[in-house]
């Protein structure tokens, strides 16, 4: 009798909830291909123009992005601007670009243009035997031509 009860019990039940689950479609604007004609509005706050304008501004003013070159000559002696011009002159038929820079008190001779610190080791590892004392230092970099 339990059984038999439980069992009709379920079937009305299960036949109420299944007509209570008419759904019929509704149009929604938001899906509808028609609604916005391809066409798209931006709306920023005025603090975030500023901000990249000034970002921008401050790219330009730097004139490069960070980046990595290998140091291969600091000296501050009497012929140390002769002998860094000399060591960049042997760069300019190279793959990579050396660039001779005075901070002071020393002439320095940095070489390469690279954005990751990997590809600096690799230029480092191929000049350690003609300039021993090299290592790679973070600075203000070109951009690279790829």
């Amino acid at each position: 009798m339990k059984k038999t009860l439980f069992i009709l019990f379920s079937l009305i039940l299960a036949g109420i909830t299944m007509l209570g689950q008419n759904i019929e479609p509704v149009e929604i604007g938001y899906f509808n291909s028609n609604a916005y004609s391809g066409k798209v509005s931006i709306t920023q706050d005025v603090k975030i123009e500023n901000f990249m304008e000034t970002y921008v501004g401050l790219n330009k003013k730097r004139r490069g992005f960070y980046g990595y070159r290998v140091k291969i000559y600091a000296q501050n002696n009497q012929n140390a601007r002769s002998e860094a011009n000399a060591i960049r002159l042997k760069f300019q038929n190279s793959k990579h670009k050396a660039y001779v820079t005075y901070t002071e008190p020393n002439f320095e001779v940095v070489v390469g243009n690279f954005t990751k610190r990997f590809h600096a080791i690799t230029l480092l590892h191929e000049l350690e035997d003609n300039y021993p004392e090299a290592y790679i230092i973070k600075t203000i970099i070109e951009c690279p031509k790829y």
